[in-house]
């Protein structure tokens, strides 16, 4: 059974057994902090897949003992893959008692068995977590202002979220980084925030991803041969092209509703930076939905490959920036 993320109501009394995948790890924390374990009383047990793969017996004692004087269970098993999967389909088909089970995965293709699993039996419940948009970070992060009472303008918390690379776990570090900083104050100003969030790193990747989504190859080719980036370097590249491919996707769709490009600049939201508009005018120009859209696909693709063989994605992910700053219509 497929139930989406922003659908959850009730998700804790429909199925003992869950698989949450995707790579959103920061919404799966919040939802499994919200939905189940908040004002829990009983044991929360975690296991790594690992630990199931090697001693299969002691988990199914742990799922399948039915005292009923055992306080209630919820079993956590982490980074999930196919391997599990013939352990899952017994576990899945035998009744336990007073316990909830939650499989976390990764990313999973639409072809993966164990996603396909889930889904199709009625008893089982499957949830994606996609990649958080602006709009999502920015109503977590307001909030969490809101609630702290500290006074942050729109401009900062686009600030904050600009180097969250679509990531709620690393917003709620930052955001807990300034919460840290003002206690006994109630109010932060630009440079303060400047100071407490890490930028040199993440400024210089979307700079490179800006050069190359308007085209600009030489200043491209220089950033790279100027900055020595490392495999660990790949998934912060990756995920600041989506998020720049992305926002791309939904200013075009709003330039052609308004059928001015500058007039869905301003009214675009998050807001976009005054330093920023010229820039996205420009890619706005070069770029159709649909050469957008192959794009995306391309850097997908990239992400799954990441977690395949991360040594080899760097190299990927730099030649799909720098095959995208060139004046051709075809990627790669």
């Amino acid at each position: 059974m497929i139930i989406k993320s922003y659908n959850l109501n009730n998700i804790n009394n429909k199925s003992k057994f869950l698989l949450f995948y995707g790579e959103n790890e920061g919404h799966k924390d919040d939802v499994i902090n919200d939905y189940f374990l908040k004002n829990f009383k009983g044991e929360i047990v975690r296991y790594d897949e690992n630990q199931i793969l090697g001693n299969k017996e002691s988990f199914f004692e742990l799922c399948l003992n039915e005292s009923l004087f055992e306080d209630s269970k919820i079993i956590i098993v982490s980074r999930v893959t196919s391997k599990l999967l013939e352990i899952i389909k017994e576990i899945t088909g035998k009744d336990i008692y007073n316990k909830k089970i939650i499989f976390r995965s990764g990313q999973l293709e639409k072809k993966s068995k164990l996603r396909e699993f889930f889904e199709k039996k009625d008893n089982l419940i499957s949830v994606a977590f996609y990649e958080d948009n602006n709009a999502t970070l920015y109503k977590i992060a307001s909030n969490f202002f809101r609630e702290n009472k500290i006074a942050v303008s729109s401009e900062n918390i686009n600030l904050i979220i600009d180097r969250c690379l679509g990531d709620r776990k690393n917003l709620q570090n930052e955001m807990n980084k300034i919460l840290n900083y003002c206690f006994g104050k109630k109010k932060i100003t630009t440079n303060e925030i400047l100071k407490l969030i890490s930028l040199q790193g993440n400024d210089d990747v979307y700079e490179l991803v800006d050069f190359s989504l308007t085209k600009n190859l030489n200043k491209v080719i220089k950033q790279v041969n100027n900055n020595i980036f490392s495999k660990n370097d790949a998934i912060i590249l990756i995920r600041a092209f989506l998020l720049r491919i992305k926002r791309l996707v939904n200013l075009k769709k709003l330039s052609i509703e308004e059928g001015n490009i500058q007039s869905a600049i301003n009214k675009f939201k998050p807001t976009i930076f005054w330093k920023e508009k010229d820039i996205v005018e420009k890619q706005l120009k070069i770029w159709t939905l649909e050469q957008m859209y192959e794009l995306i696909d391309e850097i997908n693709n990239l992400e799954l490959n990441y977690k395949k063989n991360s040594d080899l994605s760097n190299n990927l992910i730099l030649d799909l920036i720098i095959s995208s700053s060139k004046n051709t219509s075809s990627l790669l």
